[in-house]
């Protein structure tokens, strides 16, 4: 393994590996999601809880606020964790903007050559990450909209970024078989990580801020854990037992030990990042994995797929405990913070809130036009941006209880 020498400053150190994550009920049972009453949460839209969109000709737009300034499809979107009415849009028209929810004015980010295919905004909402099939990540300012950095460094295109829980550093993962690191306050590479063999479709810091995980896309295959301080490649997951195809997402379990992985070959895996094993598998789709969550309210997971279904899983038992149906794929989904519910997006063009604990959509919201591509939720988790292929972004409101 190829190893970059250690080009991180002082500064940006001091944060990396600072702060332990707390635990969470992993290993718990869930034993009332099999017609468990939804105590308190989001309030059904109909008596039964059902979606019963079935024959509709009309799309009834239930959006609080649609925006309609890009010119094709809208691929990637981001919500301030920091300033609740600010979120970011990007798309196939090579520009991202940032915007207010029921509000008038934006900034226009332009510099991209190729279209924004991630966003994301740092954990004090000061700065917005952009990245680029054109192979760059741009920093802007959140407050104004000027581009802070131009950051190069990947051969090819940029599928996604993730920053540091606690810092300004920034993480991107590239066609190029590459993942790279840069100090986004002075525009610093810090880190380059090799040795994938297939494109870096998926990665983020773990939540202590500790390590970096990394999965890899077709004709890779593997889960690789860095650290951020060497560059170094700490542990592979690979092999028998573990995924046959590549891999499509990731999320990491708030105490920073477990993984769950989602691929192509249409299963899930959850993995102990401490030691490398695969603690278990989850089967029960008939296409590709494309989403996959742990949610922070119960010991379940979530798993997105091109079937058009999303499944609940035991994390314990390993069990399938609900199935969310959608009429069309589903590709895009993200947990609630606090309660065990999850929203969907599906290339239909509605996005549906469900309950983990009974696998009923309890709310669904309707108004794009054409498949959601990416969704991300309000720091209240009382609203969900959806980015379409109609060229819109829209926000939803989800009533509580």
């Amino acid at each position: 393994m190829d190893q970059q020498d250690d080009g991180s400053d002082v500064e940006s150190e001091a944060y990396l590996g600072d702060d332990d994550g707390n635990v969470g009920p992993q290993d718990q049972e869930v034993a009332d999601l099999d017609g468990a009453e939804a105590d308190g949460g989001y309030e059904s839209d109909s008596e039964e809880g059902q979606d019963e969109g079935e024959g509709q000709t009309e799309v009834t737009d239930d959006a609080v606020h649609c925006f309609k300034e890009h010119k094709d499809a809208v691929f990637a979107v981001a919500w301030n964790p920091a300033q609740a009415d600010m979120v970011a849009s990007g798309g196939g028209d090579d520009i991202a903007y940032i915007w207010r929810v029921r509000h008038e004015g934006l900034h226009t980010l332009k510099g991209h050559t190729d279209s924004v295919a991630a966003l994301a905004f740092n954990s004090s909402g000061t700065l917005l990450a952009s990245g680029s099939l054109d192979s760059r990540v741009s920093i802007w300012e959140s407050s104004s909209g000027r581009c802070v950095h131009s950051l190069e460094g990947p051969g090819e295109s940029v599928d996604w970024v993730a920053w540091h829980p606690r810092g300004d550093v920034i993480l991107a993962g590239s066609e190029d078989f590459t993942a790279w690191m840069w100090n986004a306050q002075s525009g610093d590479m810090m880190q380059v990580f090799y040795g994938h063999t297939g494109a870096v479709r998926c990665g983020r810091f773990t939540p202590d801020g500790k390590t970096i995980v990394t999965g890899g896309g077709e004709g890779d295959a593997t889960l690789k854990v860095w650290d951020p301080k060497t560059g170094s490649c700490t542990g592979t997951i690979q092999g028998h037992g573990f995924h046959t195809a590549g891999l499509t997402s990731l999320d990491i379990s708030a105490d920073s030990t477990v993984v769950i992985t989602g691929s192509e070959d249409m299963t899930a895996k959850i993995s102990n990042l401490h030691t490398g094993k695969v603690l278990g598998t989850f089967q029960g789709h008939t296409d590709s994995v494309e989403a996959v969550a742990l949610s922070a309210a119960l010991p379940v997971a979530a798993t997105a797929s091109i079937d058009g279904k999303v499944l609940i899983w035991d994390n314990a038992t390993l069990s399938v405990r609900g199935t969310c149906e959608h009429p069309e794929a589903v590709v895009a989904l993200c947990c609630h913070p606090s309660q065990p519910l999850i929203f969907t997006g599906c290339l239909d063009g509605a996005v549906r809130c469900w309950d983990l604990r009974t696998g009923v959509c309890i709310q669904t919201r309707t108004g794009n036009t054409k498949g959601i591509q990416s969704v991300a939720l309000s720091p209240d988790a009382s609203m969900v941006l959806a980015g379409s292929d109609d060229m819109t972004a829209r926000v939803y409101g989800f009533h509580n209880a």
